[in-house]
């Protein structure tokens, strides 16, 4: 009985031990906790898992959104304040941001990890508007930050968010269309742009060579395309890129290539002509706009005064005014007409300032010069001649008498 007793007293015991263990530990642990509630955050540090590092969120954006959901600056925020889920739900509101994971290390740094979609095709509708898509289908609207190279539709039905039937049909067909293309280096450099047709289906525009190719929709999209590139390697590189004005993959197990005719050859030559004008006549424009750069001139060359036409001057051309050679040698060159005026020619306007140069002394003459008469003077009287051709007349050299 006594055993008994003891044994229970012994149970009684180590569970109380226990028991005062775990309150102990519980009191630890919530105190531990408060404390590290009541204390602030030491630092934030954004992870942004983008496509080929190419973000169209930047970490001030993610900020900026956690700011506004917290209500005030996060720098040392209490983290007792936070409301972790409620910023994550904020963060995935923005359609550029698909999961988002926020959480507090142990260090007390905010932990905030963004996955950010990746676009697979840009989308332009009827009416000109734009937008890319995702993986999900997720329409994604423009960013000024980045633009991606992406396979390009032109001509999607309708702007709604919305979408019918039809034209969800659609979307997925585009989405095969652009990750084939997306993922094939040759075809993303090869087709400039995919249209859709009213019908829905699909039209490439390539860009090396000037034709259209039906592809329709996206039934043996890879039987079409290695057929297109069969054509390429066996046809297209013999004939030209330009014999065919449609290549119709359509058909199963071939390509249909419509010959192009003379007038499209012809209207293609002619435009290929003009062009080639135009960048030759903007090429000389160009160079016309560099030759024409006025100098800015000195104050000296601003000071010279170009010598005026003299009127009524008489033509040594003419019978009668013709002065004999012996006269003009016997007078250092110059020669006078009937009123005593010397003219010399490329004689320079007196006001034209010029640095003096150093002039050969005549040789010298062992022959005496026959004396000059000296003539009275009298009124100076000009007979006027009339010019031949538009002749300028030459510039004459002030009387003897003033130098």
């Amino acid at each position: 009985m006594a055993e008994n007793k003891r044994y229970t007293f012994k149970k009684i015991l180590l569970a109380s031990v226990w028991i005062m263990l775990s309150v102990g530990l519980i009191v630890l642990l919530v105190a531990a906790i408060t404390r590290k509630n009541n204390e602030a955050i030491t630092g934030m540090e954004i992870n942004i898992s983008g496509v080929q590092n190419t973000y169209f969120i930047n970490k001030a954006d993610v900020l900026k959104i956690l700011e506004s959901v917290h209500g005030k600056n996060l720098e040392k925020a209490d983290i007792n304040s936070l409301d972790l889920s409620a910023m994550e739900k904020g963060l995935e509101k923005n359609q550029w941001i698909k999961k988002a994971e926020i959480f507090i290390d142990n260090n007390n740094v905010l932990q905030i990890n963004i996955d950010e979609r990746e676009p697979i095709a840009r989308i332009f509708t009827t009416t000109g508007a734009s937008f890319y898509i995702d993986s999900s289908l997720m329409r994604l609207p423009l960013s000024d930050k980045f633009s991606v190279r992406l396979p390009l539709f032109t001509s999607f039905p309708t702007d709604v968010i919305v979408l019918t039937k039809q034209d969800s049909s659609l979307l997925k067909e585009i989405k095969v269309m652009s990750e084939y293309v997306g993922s094939d280096s040759f075809w993303m450099a090869q087709i400039e742009q995919i249209d859709i047709t009213p019908e829905g289906t699909f039209e490439l525009i390539p860009k090396l060579g000037n034709q259209i190719i039906r592809f329709g929709n996206t039934e043996d999209y890879q039987e079409k395309f290695n057929n297109l590139l069969a054509f390429y390697q066996q046809v297209q590189t013999r004939t030209g890129w330009n014999r065919y004005s449609v290549l119709d993959l359509r058909y199963s197990g071939q390509v249909v290539a419509v010959n192009r005719d003379q007038k499209e050859i012809k209207a293609d030559s002619l435009l290929v002509i003009q062009i080639m004008k135009n960048i030759i006549a903007d090429a000389q424009k160009k160079t016309n706009d560099s030759t024409n750069i006025q100098l800015t001139q000195s104050a000296e060359n601003n000071n010279i005064d170009h010598s005026r036409a003299i009127e009524d001057v008489p033509d040594e051309n003419v019978a009668g005014n013709k002065v004999p050679a012996e006269d003009i040698k016997a007078n250092n060159g110059m020669h006078y007409d009937a009123v005593q005026k010397p003219v010399a020619k490329n004689v320079i306007p007196e006001d034209v300032k010029q640095p003096a140069k150093p002039v050969a002394k005549p040789p010298i003459e062992t022959t005496k010069k026959p004396a000059m008469k000296k003539r009275e003077p009298k009124k100076e009287t000009i007979k006027k001649v009339e010019k031949k051709n538009d002749e300028v007349p030459k510039a004459v050299m002030p009387s003897k008498s003033d130098y």
